[in-house]
């Protein structure tokens, strides 16, 4: 049996002056490396959130200072999927984990992007929160299958 950890997220690169998440790279036979970036989209015209994407030449990303790129290293072929997205007071964010405290009472670890400039220029933080579970509104479309359900004590 594998190991139930939260979703984490793929790390973070500047797209055309916008953070954006590095889902994939690609190196093809006979041109440069391609990776695939995502970002969440307002859903128009229904203005549910979405995660939209598209591929670019890797030479078109700038990385991000403390970002881990590891899984990226060298001439592979991989793809990481972000977590699926939810909202909580009106924002849209990853759901991670949910995990249950006692036989009733279920949590939802959420991951929202923060970029403030004013904190560090360039220097975005993953910052994770800790919800009851009844405040998050799941969205039609995404897939929450992958999402582990965690019991306190594995914590």
């Amino acid at each position: 049996m594998r190991d139930l950890v939260p979703l984490p997220l793929p790390p973070l690169v500047i797209y055309r002056s916008a953070m954006v998440l590095w889902c994939g790279k690609r190196t093809p036979p006979d041109g440069p490396p391609v990776v695939d970036v995502a970002w969440v989209h307002s859903g128009e015209p229904l203005c549910v959130p979405a995660l939209a994407g598209t591929q670019v030449l890797i030479d078109d990303i700038d990385m991000i200072e403390g970002q881990n790129y590891d899984v990226f290293r060298g001439a592979c072929s991989r793809v990481l999927v972000a977590p699926p997205l939810v909202t909580h007071e009106g924002a849209s964010l990853f759901l991670s984990a949910w995990w249950q405290s006692g036989p009733r009472m279920w949590w939802a670890d959420l991951l929202r992007i923060v970029d403030d400039p004013a904190f560090s220029p360039q220097r975005p933080r993953v910052v994770g929160r800790r919800v009851p579970a009844a405040e998050v509104q799941r969205l039609d479309g995404q897939d929450y299958r992958p999402v582990p359900r965690l019991r306190a004590s594995v914590w």
